[in-house]
């Protein structure tokens, strides 16, 4: 009976932990939807990003979705690039826009006992994923004439 008890206990302390590790959310816009499947980093690369508010490409657009990606302790940008590409991948975008940069504090330690638990800044990057329209035509078989 100890052992059972004591062996819960355990489990019970070790559930109680804190800690993340990267994260990513998108918000679909305009009715698209995702499609969840492994892409090839050529696939990823051809996915442009465009850095700060109200940086855009010249070319038509549809947006996709919000997307934000947030790191774990030590992430760096380019980790958190490559989850936004990923997750832009699944809606079919040809471009990421608009992304910018901020911090959010977070916590790490146990929920049991604080002492020793640590805060730090987590990067976040947030971003709107685009479908060129020229593309989006061709996704559709139309021709555009």
């Amino acid at each position: 009976m100890k052992k059972i008890l004591s062996t819960s206990l355990i489990v019970l302390c070790l559930s109680g932990c804190i800690g993340y590790g990267n994260g990513i959310m998108s918000y679909a816009i305009n009715g698209s939807s995702s499609k969840d499947r492994n892409f090839t980093q050529e696939e990823l690369d051809k996915i442009e990003v465009f850095f700060g508010v109200n940086t855009k490409p010249s070319q038509p657009y549809i947006q996709l979705s919000y997307l934000e990606a947030t790191g774990e302790h030590g992430a760096s940008m380019d980790d958190l690039i490559q989850l936004l590409k990923r997750e832009a991948a699944k809606y079919g975008a040809d471009a990421i826009i608009e992304v910018s940069r901020i911090s959010e504090a977070r916590e790490v330690g146990t929920v049991v006992m604080t002492e020793g638990n640590y805060t730090y800044d987590a990067m976040v990057l947030t971003g709107i994923a685009i479908k060129y329209t020229e593309n989006a035509k061709k996704l559709d078989g139309n021709s555009g004439n």
